[in-house]
């Protein structure tokens, strides 16, 4: 699987104004395994900060995330669904290496967690992961378009940022770390976290990958493209991006998000948030 191009850009903060680093979002990849990763470290909103040297909580576990994935990739034969069992406890591990407050006494709105989507080329067929809001698009040569993923939860969270930023900033800023607090339990959603038994939720699937599909792999924050903003359908932002590239679609995206006022209106928690692609063939 051969990487075509890639893009990361960071967003806006949460309370405004665009990030001065390099934003929330990583990704990683191996041509010769023929796999690639997007992470999107979800946005501090805890009370207290657990990692103590970071751009930011979400930042640094994103990046543990991807270096767990790189140190430890998954088998050849290995399916799937047994290599995520093995790699979520290695990467809570990590994360209890580095906090300077111990899990158990940080309070939950604090712990880090991320969507991710992950996909792998084996034997003619695209295998993929994926746990939250980040997407994937599949399109071979014969123009077959199949979404890995759960394309209605960006919608989703444009609903609930509608009804969110009618709020004051204080009441937003508590809505958030309820919502943050009950992550990875019965009462809330599922994401990437410190929790192995996320394993248990992550969406798998597989879709026909001749030689020459292609594969647009994204965060949310890119995906914006499609959800909320509609300028494109998922074949039809395949195609532009193949066309005219990330670097000119990224363009195309920040043009549509330059004004905070549209925030509440649009249903977006942040002006721009940050998006990270990849193009890849297999």
């Amino acid at each position: 699987m051969k990487l075509i191009d890639s893009i990361s850009f960071p967003g806006s903060k949460l309370g405004g104004g665009m990030k001065t680093g390099t934003g929330d979002d990583r990704y990683a990849f191996d041509e010769a395994a023929n796999w690639a990763c997007v992470i999107d470290g979800a946005t501090d909103v805890g009370p207290v900060r657990i990692f103590s040297a970071a751009e930011s909580d979400a930042a640094r576990y994103a990046e543990i995330f991807a270096g767990e994935i790189v140190a430890g990739p998954a088998d050849a034969r290995e399916i799937p669904q047994a290599w995520f069992e093995r790699l979520l406890p290695r990467i809570r591990k990590a994360v209890e290496r580095e906090v300077k407050i111990p899990l158990k006494d940080a309070p939950l709105a604090s712990y880090p967690t991320a969507a991710a989507t992950w996909v792998r080329a084996k034997n003619g067929k695209l295998e993929g992961a994926t746990l939250g809001d980040s997407i994937a698009i599949v399109r071979t040569p014969a123009g077959e378009v199949t979404v890995f993923g759960e394309a209605g939860k960006p919608a989703d969270e444009q609903k609930r940022a509608v009804k969110v930023m009618a709020m004051t900033p204080e009441e937003r800023l508590k809505w958030l770390q309820d919502v943050r607090a009950i992550h990875n339990t019965p009462n809330g959603y599922w994401v990437f976290g410190v929790q192995p038994e996320a394993a248990a939720h992550i969406v798998y699937q597989t879709a026909d990958a001749p030689a020459g599909t292609q594969v647009l792999v994204m965060t949310d924050g890119f995906y914006r493209l499609v959800s909320p903003y509609g300028r494109y359908t998922d074949a039809q932002l395949i195609e532009a991006v193949a066309a005219r590239g990330l670097g000119e679609l990224m363009r195309e995206l920040r043009g549509m998000e330059a004004s905070p006022e549209d925030d509440a209106k649009i249903g977006r928690f942040k002006t721009s948030d940050d998006a990270t692609a990849l193009l890849l063939e297999v």
